[in-house]
């Protein structure tokens, strides 16, 4: 199953972030280098969580973006999602930011492999069990580490 978000594991994801200094600029977007690692974050521990949230995709759609899910291609550079967007920092700095991040996985493959059945809502993909969260995460951090230019595209 680990196959499925090689970018989760604390070494290999350890490797790529040592790259990462605070004023590293985006090769598109306007997120800083903390900015980018805590919506990482944030979006890691709302996988792993229980909260409400509303789907923006209609229930005919769900299907086709499910299988979209389960392909190699990548996110769009770009893409907005309003239900995630950090203003403000959450973190005194880039180092306690990635020290977070590496804290928010570990809890997320504890929550599913704990609760195999948990799952929790994507505004887009809608419910999402831990297969299909690790699929979306892979996909999410190589866009972000890509728009960093810590991996290549």
């Amino acid at each position: 199953m680990i196959a499925l978000f090689p970018l989760s594991q604390p070494a290999t994801l350890a490797a790529i972030l040592e790259e990462l200094r605070p004023g590293t600029s985006p090769k598109w977007g306007s997120m800083q280098a903390q900015q980018m690692i805590e919506h990482l974050d944030v979006i890691v521990r709302h996988s792993a969580g229980n909260k409400e949230m509303a789907v923006v995709s209609s229930a005919e759609m769900l299907p086709k973006l499910r299988r979209w899910l389960e392909t190699d291609k990548p996110l769009q550079r770009m893409i907005e999602n309003p239900t995630f967007r950090n203003t403000t920092l959450l973190h005194p700095g880039l180092g306690t930011a990635i020290l977070s991040l590496h804290e928010g996985l570990a809890h997320f493959h504890h929550v599913y492999i704990a609760s195999p059945e948990h799952t929790s809502i994507h505004p887009v993909f809608g419910p999402l069990d831990y297969e299909g969260w690790m699929r979306f995460h892979q996909k999410h951090f190589r866009h972000h580490l890509t728009q960093f230019g810590l991996l290549e595209e």
